[in-house]
Formats: structure tokens, sequence, C-alpha cells
């Protein structure tokens, strides 16, 4: 047991707020939390060492991994005890929308993010610009888009992303279907010059993980998972000829027999090119059409 996670036990065995059933919940999700930010490369040494860009790297994976706004809100009000335990409450923001999670009692959210230039050219490191232009023209995740290789991915008509790259090791592949793409895809590989991955060889994957946050975080950026969902609603309306539910689209009981058809075809393909095993899943980023 790190000296992080010790810590966090003693903080839940000193406060016990709440009921037997509340306590115990907290406590394991706050050495989850422990457990995750170790993977990402910080060691703090206490709980008292909780800063806002710890909170932002545990979010942005929550993200990534496309917990529900639910499971989010309540790690967040673990954290927010956390903060509260250790006299630093302003660590994390008051509002979940801060970071692109619904409300209570909100039924749903769009984080589809709008892509902004300014924002985009003030990263300083050429290697986190490439990641993110990835993460916008293709629905990337973080890891993805680091661990990208143009050399092994592309392919006449699409990228093949390798399953050592991707979440829960499925390999997939990804059309390219726009001119900005291939504009994406060209700009990337006159970058690395068969160079590997968008790793600087120098550093490691955890390094510029932590490179990656700090700069984009810098930036402004907040919730950049959120270009995978405008990803996610721009392939739909390609698709389908007309908006999801998230975006303004009609419901399910609002739909033609052609348009239902045309929601579930798109949904399977949006689903593929995600990577998700569970359809399911994309209701997160479409909307669901049963509201």
């Amino acid at each position: 047991m790190d000296d992080l996670t010790m810590d966090l036990v003693r903080l839940c065995h000193r406060n016990r707020d709440g009921s037997y059933g509340t306590q115990t919940n907290r406590r394991r999700g706050l050495t989850a939390m422990a457990k995750e930010l170790s993977d990402f490369g910080y060691r703090l040494p206490a709980a008292a060492s909780l800063k806002p860009k710890h909170v932002d790297a545990l979010v942005e994976r929550w993200l990534d991994e496309d917990k529900s706004d639910a499971s989010i809100r309540n790690r967040l009000t673990w954290l927010r005890w956390w903060a509260e335990k250790i006299n630093k409450p302003n660590v994390v923001h008051r509002e979940n929308s801060h970071y692109g999670v619904a409300e209570h009692g909100e039924v749903q959210r769009n984080r589809a993010k709008t892509f902004d230039p300014r924002k985009f050219q003030s990263l300083e490191c050429p290697y986190v610009k490439a990641s993110v232009l990835l993460q916008v023209a293709f629905g990337l995740r973080r890891e993805e888009a680091m661990k990208f290789q143009p050399q092994k991915a592309m392919r006449g008509d699409h990228i093949a992303l390798q399953a050592s790259w991707t979440k829960g090791g499925r390999a997939r592949t990804v059309p390219i279907t726009t001119s900005h793409q291939r504009e994406v895809l060209y700009r990337i590989t006159t970058f690395i010059k068969g160079r590997g991955s968008l790793i600087p060889p120098s550093l490691s994957y955890v390094e510029q993980m932590k490179r990656y946050e700090y700069q984009t975080h810098k930036a402004g950026y907040r919730n950049i998972h959120g270009f995978r969902h405008t990803y996610a609603q721009q392939r739909y309306l390609t698709l389908t000829g007309f908006p999801c539910p998230l975006a303004g689209g009609k419901a399910w009981k609002d739909m033609t027999e052609q348009e239902r058809a045309a929601d579930r075809a798109a949904r399977r393909q949006v689903s593929a090119e995600l990577g998700h095993a569970r359809l399911k899943i994309t209701d997160t980023y479409l909307g669901s059409a049963f509201r």
C-alpha cells in the first residue's frame, strides 16, 4: 500500500461521516483514485497533496472510460469530501458542469466540444498538438492518439488501430471519409517522418501524458474528451442525414420506420468506430432514442 492510499484510509477512519455503506463505498472509491493517480505517474506523499490538476486528470480518465454522469457525480462527491477534510475545498470545482458532467436531475448533458483554433495554437509541444488533431479528426481516446504510429496505422481508406494502443486491447479500424482527416494524417506523417509514435523518443508514455495534461489545461481545455463526442455526433449526422437526439434530433417515438432503421444502423457503425463492445454506450454520445 503506497503512502497516499494509507493516508486516505486513515482519513476515512478519522472521519466516519454517513452510514456504514456510505463509508465503505467512499473508502473504496478513494483508494481506487489513489491507484489511478499512481498509474498516471503522480506520487502524492499524502492526502493533503491533492491539487486541481489531479482532479482534472481523474475526471478526464473517467470520461475516457465512458463512465455515466451518475457514476462520475458519485466520484466527485468523494473527491469533494476528500478536499473538505484536508481544508482545501476549492481544489474541486463546486459545479459538476465545470467538468462536463450533468447535474443531478438533469437528464443528460451533451459533452460535445467545438474546436477552438486559438487554444490549439497555444499548445507548445508539437506531439501534443498532433495528438489533439487526431482526437478531433477521428474521435480517438487520449492514449490512442498518443500511441498512434502513422506508418503502421494508415491504409488507403481507413486507419487501423493496433490492440496495444486501445482500451481493452481491441484492435479496430476507423474510416477516412473527409479531406480534413487526410490533411491531418498528412500533417502528422510529415512531422513524424517514420520516427514512431506521437510520444517523443526521450519520454515515456506516463511522462508524455503528464505533458499532455499540463499543456492542454494551460491552454484552457476542459473535457477534451468532448471531441470524441463531437466526432460521434458528426458521423451519426453523416450516416443518417439527421441529427442525433442529444444534438436536438428526434426521439424514437417521433421517428418514421425508415429513420429508426437508419438510427440503429448508425449507432452500430459509430459504436464500432469508437471501439465499444456494448452498443448501449453510444447513448452517452448520441442520446437515447427512447427518451
